[in-house]
């Protein structure tokens, strides 16, 4: 099943929480317009490790558990730090888009199968979800699974929680997760309804940021396949 499928359902569910008028308002303007809030993946090495770049598997291949954060959820905390990079006239609408699209991230999981509070799960839903808006193309659920695997296999996130307090890892998990969903969403509102010439590129240039952060490279080169991700020569 190709995850254009799952997000149209889910596109669905979350209209119905805040209303389709809402809906259609902040997938379109604030976000493109004003900017873009970046997760903080400064101490994210392991994202920028040859397994990610190659698409080659590790020595860790025989080791896929996922990092999980433990620590009590922060939703609110976490959509109100995000928001803030806006204006104050769209704080407020802004923290609601973005808790709601931590509820529609957690549905994707649920249906991928996935553990609650799977940190691999939400970071490949960060690179899924701006590599949407970039690339201008769908990604299916066996690509973005490959993605999490790949993320697991590399351990990368494991020894970051090794490092980081459980409060710092339910912050990138709950950041993660909710700019994943929130540019999915995006990118399946301009599929329905075209976004004015700026709106769209402002957009772009805000996925092509938070993929550089990631990546740590010209998000240019990066392709996503069931192989999970590869950047190419």
């Amino acid at each position: 099943m190709k995850l254009n499928i799952t997000l149209k359902a889910l596109l669905l569910a979350s209209a119905l929480m805040a209303g389709q008028a809402a809906q259609a308002q902040w997938l379109g303007q604030d976000y493109a317009t004003f900017g873009v809030p970046l997760v903080n993946f400064g101490n994210m090495a392991a994202m920028n490790n040859n397994s990610m770049n190659t698409g080659k598997h590790t020595h860790s291949d025989t080791d896929s558990r996922s990092a999980r954060a433990s620590a009590p959820p922060a939703v609110q905390r976490n959509a109100q730090e995000l928001s803030k990079v806006f204006p104050a006239a769209s704080q407020a609408s802004m923290r609601q888009a973005f808790q709601q699209s931590m509820d529609v991230y957690q549905q994707i999981a649920e249906k991928m199968g996935w553990q609650r509070n799977d940190l691999d799960g939400a970071m490949a839903a960060f690179i899924v979800g701006n590599y949407m808006v970039f690339a201008n193309r769908d990604v299916q659920d066996a690509e973005f699974a490959a993605v999490a695997e790949q993320l697991r296999r590399g351990a990368g996130t494991r020894r970051l929680a090794e490092r980081q307090s459980a409060e710092s890892i339910r912050d990138l998990y709950e950041k993660s997760a909710m700019v994943g969903a929130f540019m999915a969403l995006a990118y399946k509102s301009q599929q329905q309804k075209s976004q004015q010439e700026h709106v769209a590129a402002n957009l772009r240039n805000s996925a092509r940021e938070n993929l550089k952060l990631v990546l740590g490279t010209d998000p240019e080169r990066l392709r996503i396949s069931e192989r999970g991700v590869m950047l190419a020569e």
